[in-house]
């Protein structure tokens, strides 16, 4: 038998958690799903520094620690390692299958952010878990004192380059343009590490070993030219994916999956709403995530009062 909710949450980053918080407190009833734990993107993240009101920086997982700890106190109902399967909709009601329950709601907020990115080259997939990963946060821990490659020019992978520099001994890092995409400051400080070293319009080609990651073929993308870079780890950061498969046909995409809604963050199915990085948008930071869950959580509860 479902069990009923007004409102159903899926996602427990920083969106879906400002979301819940709202929703509690106008007098929603709200259940939040995670499909890991709570905290989504940000948990991973070693330092952020652009967040309102901690000058000096917070870890990322404190941050959202706090985030959460505020969404209890006002008694959000949340269960972690749910994963939404399949949204469907019968009448005025939303269908949500997990992999253990199955739920009913009136509204719907989405805010699933996204997964991280594969690169797709051969070894990639043999490799993950022994030698590769995706989160320096997580796993950076196992090569204290080795030598590690991060792959990408963005502000995640000089971010997280520069986590990885205390504890490994040696950082390269591989981009194949000659000038990084990260913020100006991150770069600034990524060039006077000395334990970082840039590798300029290189691109990975294959990864290799035996049984852990020992090397990769990189291609210069000027000459074609293939060389061998040997170390002991590998974290890849070349963009991120949203995870919207569940939700079928009700709503609409943009050719790379992220969902599309209006200015008040509605979708073509009225009673689902989208907040945080897995809608189509500019700027994909912890603050525009509150931002949307704000004001999906208050449009969620104007369509919910209007169906009482």
């Amino acid at each position: 038998m479902a069990i009923f909710h007004e409102a159903i949450i899926i996602g427990g980053g920083p969106a879906g958690l400002t979301a819940g918080i709202y929703l509690m407190r106008a007098g929603i009833d709200a259940l939040l799903l995670e499909k890991v734990i709570l905290g989504g993107a940000p948990v991973n993240t070693w330092h952020i520094e652009n967040y309102p009101g901690f000058p000096e920086g917070i870890s990322g997982r404190e941050l959202m620690e706090r985030f959460a700890a505020h969404a209890k106190a006002f008694n959000l109902n949340i269960k972690e390692f749910a994963r939404v399967e399949e949204v469907s909709q019968n009448g005025n009601k939303f269908i949500l299958k997990t992999d253990e329950d199955i739920y009913e709601a009136k509204g719907i907020i989405v805010a699933t952010g996204t997964e991280s990115s594969k690169i797709g080259i051969p070894g990639e997939d043999r490799f993950i878990g022994r030698g590769i990963s995706y989160c320096a946060t997580c796993d950076g821990m196992f090569f204290k004192n080795l030598e590690v490659a991060v792959i990408g020019g963005g502000d995640a992978a000089v971010e997280e380059g520069l986590s990885l520099a205390n504890i490994a001994k040696k950082v390269y890092v591989i981009h194949r343009r000659d000038n990084l995409r990260a913020q100006k400051i991150l770069q600034e400080r990524a060039f006077k590490n000395p334990k970082m070293e840039f590798l300029w319009n290189k691109r990975p080609i294959e990864f290799q070993g035996k049984d852990q990651i020992e090397s990769i073929v990189l291609e210069d993308t000027k000459t074609g030219e293939h060389t061998d870079l040997k170390i002991d780890g590998v974290f890849v950061y070349v963009g991120s994916r949203p995870d919207v498969g569940f939700l079928g046909n009700l709503v609409d995409k943009d050719e790379a999956g992220f969902i599309l809604t209006d200015e008040n963050l509605a979708t073509k199915t009225k009673g689902i709403f989208v907040a945080g990085d897995v809608r189509k948008k500019r700027l994909r930071q912890v603050s525009t995530a509150v931002g949307d869950g704000a004001l999906a959580a208050v449009e969620l509860e104007r369509f919910i009062l209007e169906t009482r």
